[in-house]
Parts: structure tokens; sequence; C-alpha cells
């Protein structure tokens, strides 16, 4: 069973996320059997159950059933963007094995896919309009993000604002619509349920941030992928563009390296130690700390308890993890 690092007395219930995710990937065709389980037991964070069934149960939910049937639906969706992201971006490895579609092929890869966005909304489709609703304003805003962050790659006029907004849609409205699911089918009010939702924004985009962090300083064997990996896919992140602002000479080498399709591991390791030298790693770092103040300022409504605590503690995580 694959369960979450990171333990905010959930435990069982992520277990039982799990367990509904490989019943709901089995298949009368064994490859979308064995390739949505390739991704869903490659582990991960489980951030958008978690956060999901957290905010269910720190607005008093307890029927365990409902909540895994959702949270295993958010999971899913994730699943499924993870393999088109790795087409889209060409990406070889993914917590540190190989990518869906590097070992079960192109084709197979795009129809799994497809395949967990089917069993998502299986899953949720059971459940009433304003689920619905909010779990598809997620998927929407998801695609895109994806064309967004598309529309730049390897062109040198992306923005910080730009940039914000490819995090909060890729990013973070799927972890926004989970926490507002939660709360909504815990019976929250409309301002919980709102105040909920600015957490789980506020908290996405941090979580992206800490991400593009990582991508620069993160142990490969950790992360799973080489440093400097968004520069090599033509990707300008906020470190990079933070970066880019501090010297001349920095932002020619980065911008040479995200114009080519295929520059050196050389070249962009070199970009990648400008990148950390410059110190734009501080300041997103203190980017990240400001979402995450923010999202800790949208839980004022809630009870305190342990379940509260533990979104409190999800923040804290998020900024001081290092894979």
């Amino acid at each position: 069973m694959t369960t979450s690092p990171w333990d905010f007395g959930i435990q069982k219930e992520l277990g039982l996320v799990d367990e509904k995710l490989r019943e709901m990937v089995k298949s009368q065709e064994q490859v979308l059997t064995d390739a949505s389980l390739h991704v869903i037991e490659a582990g991960g964070k489980r951030l958008r159950p978690t956060v999901t069934i957290l905010a269910y149960k720190a607005l008093g939910g307890r029927d365990v059933g409902k909540i895994v049937d959702i949270a295993a639906g958010f999971e899913l969706i994730h699943s499924a963007t993870l393999i088109h992201d790795d087409i889209n971006d060409g990406g070889s490895t993914r917590r540190g094995r190989m990518t869906v579609y590097k070992k079960f092929g192109l084709h197979d890869a795009i129809v799994t896919g497809d395949f967990l966005f089917a069993k998502a909304f299986q899953l949720g489709g059971t459940f009433d309009k304003t689920v619905v609703d909010t779990t598809s304003d997620a998927c929407a805003a998801l695609a895109e993000g994806e064309i967004l962050q598309n529309r730049y790659r390897h062109k040198k006029d992306l923005t910080i604002d730009t940039y914000l907004q490819v995090a909060e849609r890729k990013t973070a409205q799927p972890i926004k619509a989970g926490a507002m699911v939660g709360g909504y089918l815990a019976g929250g009010s409309s301002e919980e349920v709102a105040s909920l939702g600015k957490y789980g924004l506020d908290l996405g985009i941090a979580f992206q941030i800490v991400d593009d962090i990582l991508d620069f300083t993160g142990d490969e064997k950790k992360t799973g992928k080489m440093v400097g990996n968004d520069l090599k896919e033509g990707n300008l992140t906020l470190p990079s563009l933070l970066a880019i602002k501090s010297s001349d000479d920095a932002k020619k080498a980065i911008l040479a390296v995200i114009s080519q399709e295929d520059p050196s591991v050389e070249s962009v390791k070199e970009c990648a130690k400008m990148v950390v030298k410059s110190g734009a790693i501080e300041k997103a770092r203190g980017m990240g700390e400001y979402y995450g103040m923010e999202a800790l300022g949208h839980l004022g409504c809630l009870s305190d308890t342990s379940y509260s605590k533990a979104l409190r503690d999800v923040v804290a995580k998020v900024l001081e993890r290092d894979s």
C-alpha cells in the first residue's frame, strides 16, 4: 500500500484512498491497469486527497466512505495530468522512475490518461451538481494552465504575473477544489467553504514555488529528475525569472538555454548554478513563504481541532519539503 510520507492523523483514510485507486483502475485491458498503477504506485505527497480529507474533517465530516471516494477522484485527475504533462514535456523520469509514455509507449500513455480522467468522473459524478461543477472547473483551469505554459515555452517574455497564473491554474486550482469540496460535503457554511478554497489556492501556489526552487536545489536522487530540468524543457520559472533580473550575464545564459530545443546537460547545469548564486532562490523562497502565510490566514474561521491544526501543519510541510 502506498501512503503519504506526511502523517497528519489520516493515514487510515489515505490507505482507503489508495485501495479505491487500485479498485478504480482495474480494466479488462491489462495495459491500462499496469500503466495506471505505474503512476499511482510512484508515491508522491498525496497532497490533494490530504487537503480534501482534512478540510472535511475540520468541519466535522464523519462519512469516511464519501470523502474517500471524492479524494480518490482528485488523485486520479492528478495522475492523469502527470501522464499527459510528461508527454508534453518529453520527460523521461518522474519520482525516480520511468515515465508512463517512456515505459508503455505514447499511444498507451495518452489512452491511460484519458482512462484515468474517465474513472475520476465516474467517482465524482455520483455527487451533486456543486461537487461536479467545482471539480470540472478545476479541470478546465488545469487545461488552460497547460496551454498558457506551453505558449511561453522556449520564449523569453514570460512575466512573474503570468508565471503565477500558470501556477494557479495548473497546481493551485485542483487543491482549491479539493478543499472546497471537502468543506462543502461536511456541511460547512458558504463562508467556511470559500475560506477553505482560498487556503487551497494559496497553498497550491506555495507548493508550486517550492517545487520550482527544488528544480535548482534538490537532490536528484530524491526529486527523481536532473537539476535544472525546467530550463532544459524550455520553461522559465520563478527562480530563473528572478535570476534574470539579477545580472546581464545570468539573463544571457538563461535565455540562451531556454531558447534551445535540446540544450546540453553541461549548459543547463551551469545555468542552474548561476541561478543559485544570483540570490534568486532566497527571493523565491520568500515569495513561497508569503503564500504560505496567506494560506494560514484563511483558516481563522475553523474551530481549533486536530484537523484544523493539521491543515496548518500542511503549510509548514509544503514550505520545508526537500523533494
